[in-house]
């Protein structure tokens, strides 16, 4: 009886902590609130726009825009006033630096690595992210640079990959 009261006590807190983390929710982009739809026709330029979302984040909403640059994922997340708060990129296995390269192959040995973008605040790259299928189920992997190595996101031309 106790153990029943216990994984109940353990789902029902799972349950709680999802729910306040907020649910991402798809979103037309005429729904946006204006100054997001000014900075997202701004960094989409040249790009295929895959879809928006909003999510409650820290009681702020969020907005992500998806999109497609020169055949590479991106993921723009704004704030209410279009302000951008960090930008995933996808890149190329050859673009990883050798030590985070050595971190996901380690961690790689348990499933199959797949894509591998980079995480920016500020214009810098603040971690490392991959997709990590083990037995069928998609995980995601971060891994962040050594501080003493962080370095300036990638700079693209308008409508190309950043």
């Amino acid at each position: 009886m106790y153990r029943n009261r216990l994984i109940a006590g353990i789902a029902l807190g799972l349950i709680i902590s999802v729910a306040a983390q907020g649910e991402e929710k798809k979103i037309k982009q005429s729904k946006l609130p204006q100054a997001v739809q000014t900075t997202a026709e701004e960094h989409s330029a040249g790009a295929t726009v895959t879809g928006y979302t909003s999510e409650k984040v820290d009681g702020a909403m969020v907005y992500t825009m998806d999109l497609v640059a020169s055949g590479l994922t991106r993921g723009i997340v704004m704030d209410s006033e279009g302000n951008i708060l960090s930008t995933e990129q996808e890149v190329a296995w050859s673009d990883v630096p050798a030590e985070i390269q050595k971190d996901f192959t380690n961690v790689s040995t348990k499933g199959k690595l797949e894509a591998v973008s980079t995480v920016s605040t500020n214009g810098t790259i603040v971690a490392y992210e991959a997709v990590l299928v083990v037995n069928g189920e998609r995980h995601h992997v971060r891994v962040k640079p050594n501080a003493a190595n962080l370095a300036p996101a990638p700079v693209a031309a308008p409508g190309a990959s950043k």
